[in-house]
């Protein structure tokens, strides 16, 4: 007999009672069992509901006296990349994000002979400097770099403070790399010599080339390029380093449009072939002598003090005497007319005009490297056009064409066998500053049993501040002293600011990356003095300076 319906264990029952049946057990005896297996469970699904909502009130108690323990486990954020080789480093696992912070501290010291205008020692911090670089959602970069060694401090103490944006705009057989488009304070694209960090530089000293190149402004930039060429342009104001980063009420801001290409047609790991173009292009204001200092004072580097450019006043910089100013505007006093009587009438609407109508710089480098040989040139001229008329009514000498120049020669040697090919940075590897040189690449670094990198160099460089006139030098010298009026005013017919040419021997020790030991020893083998300063004609001072640089 079966039993339709009912739960497997009834079935059960009854199978079981029609067994005992069968084995002559008494039927109502097996109607009891079933009944009580069924009562059992019953009474254990009962217990077990019972059971199952007493711990659903016993985790709510329990919620309401530490609610953290209802909240849902926290997200486990992704991994990061954590460095401190050289500096903090740390990169999200997309590569999207990154962020380093680094820095430089050069302490310097050395002693010249002779030379009034150099100083005969000096120990101190030529740079100490904290830098800030970073990038996000993979397109955006930042740096800040900030130089507490600086002696006014404060905004003079910014150098790199930009953001960027790089995104590929253009087709694959262009260039794989990225377009890069750069706002803030960064150096305008013009000349290797000043592109090149200073923590790279060969020489303790920039060559006197960089006398005659702009140095960092504010402005905007757009750079593109490939492994082997790159080619960037912009458009530039003030700077931090200017005498005055504003100009006076009712004038407008100067500004520059610069540009800089280079092409690499050997790019190996021992071999090198740079060449290299710059241009900029400078409108001044009726005020700019009295912020773009740099401008027009030709030789003057800037912010930087080169010590080697023994034709400045007080080692501070290179440069045109004060009197020759190429504005004919020496100072901003002496923009608006008298300011007493009738010319209180007229003062805000009138101004000295400046005589300068625009000035241009251009540059010409290359640089080649085979093995442990590598050898470099550049040539900087500047071309100042002015207004004749004007600059004869401000007795301000030169006429209505000026005109600069500047050199440099150089070759290394790395004895330990290094190659500066292999420190070579294209735009593939810099944006910023591409076709410069970064750190060399140490074979055998002191920490791992070697001896680091060893290298000699030597550097033959001039600068030439005179622009030609009516009589010689030494008709202007003379008349700049005792002249009369008339001798005054035909010696002025010329710029007389000088000529200087150098030879620096050096020696390099890096024993392991991120820190140098450089020694130098330059000698000025001509020196023809600028016409306020006549007691360095025929002077041949030597220095000789030494570093101790980490960078991280």
């Amino acid at each position: 007999m079966f039993v339709k319906g009912g739960s497997r264990a009834d079935r059960k029952g009854v199978a079981a009672a029609t067994l005992i049946a069968a084995l002559g057990a008494p039927v109502s005896s097996l109607a009891d069992t079933a009944r009580e297996i069924k009562a059992l469970k019953a009474e254990l699904k009962r217990l077990e509901t019972k059971l199952d909502a007493q711990s659903r009130a016993n985790r709510a108690a329990t919620e309401r006296h530490d609610p953290t323990k209802s909240a849902p486990a926290a997200a486990v954020p992704p991994p990061v990349f954590v460095s401190f080789k050289n500096g903090l480093y740390v990169e999200s696992e997309d590569k999207s994000f990154d962020f380093k912070v680094g820095g430089r501290i050069h302490t310097d010291g050395g002693f010249a002979s002779s030379a009034d205008t150099i100083r005969r020692s000096n120990v101190g911090f030529r740079r100490a400097e904290l830098e800030v670089t970073g990038r996000a959602y993979g397109n955006w970069i930042y740096r800040f770099q900030y130089d507490f060694a600086t002696a006014a401090g404060g905004v003079a103490g910014i150098r790199d403070a930009y953001l960027a944006y790089r995104a590929k705009f253009l087709p694959e057989w262009i260039s794989a790399q990225p377009v890069s488009i750069q706002i803030g304070n960064f150096h305008e694209p013009f000349g290797r010599e000043t592109l090149d960090s200073d923590k790279h530089i060969t020489f303790l000293e920039r060559s006197l080339t960089a006398n005659l190149g702009p140095a960092r402004h504010i402005g905007a930039a757009v750079g593109v390029g490939d492994a082997s060429w790159a080619l960037k342009g912009g458009i530039f104001s003030t700077s931090p380093q200017d005498t005055a980063s504003a100009p006076p009420t009712g004038n407008a801001q100067y500004w520059d449009a610069s540009a800089r290409a280079v092409y690499a047609p050997i790019h190996e790991e021992d071999a090198l072939l740079h060449l290299g173009g710059s241009f900029v292009y400078h409108r001044p204001n009726g005020t700019t002598a009295a912020t773009d200092a740099t401008n027009l004072t030709p030789g003057a580097s800037g912010f930087e003090r080169e010590l080697t450019g023994i034709l400045g006043a007080g080692g501070a910089t290179v440069r045109v005497p004060a009197a020759q100013d190429l504005s004919c505007a020496a100072s901003a006093a002496t923009l608006n007319v008298a300011t007493t009587g009738a010319g209180q009438l007229v003062a805000p609407f009138v101004q000295r005009p400046s005589c300068l109508k625009y000035s241009y710089n251009y540059g010409f480098e290359a640089a080649a490297a085979y093995g442990p040989v590598s050898v470099e040139a550049e040539y900087v001229g500047a071309q100042y056009q002015r207004d004749a008329t004007l600059a004869f009514l401000y007795a301000n000498g030169g006429g209505a064409q000026l005109h600069y120049s500047a050199y440099h020669v150089a070759a290394s040697l790395f004895l330990t066998g290094e190659s500066r090919a292999a420190s070579y940075e294209g735009y593939d590897k810099n944006w910023s500053t591409p076709g410069t040189f970064a750190d060399v690449k140490i074979k055998d670094p002191l920490n791992k049993g070697g001896y680091g990198a060893v290298e000699v160099a030597a550097r033959y460089e001039g600068i030439n501040l005179n622009n030609g006139g009516l009589v010689p030098a030494s008709f202007v010298y003379l008349a700049t002293a005792a002249g009369s009026a008339a001798q005054k005013a035909v010696a002025n017919t010329a710029t007389l600011g000088g000529r200087q040419e150098n030879l620096t021997v050096a020696l390099n020790w890096y024993p392991v990356r991120g820190v140098r030991l450089q020694a130098n020893w330059t000698r000025a083998m001509t020196l023809i003095a600028p016409a306020d300063r006549a007691f360095l004609n025929g002077d041949h001072p030597s220095l000789f300076l030494a570093r101790a640089q980490v960078f991280w």
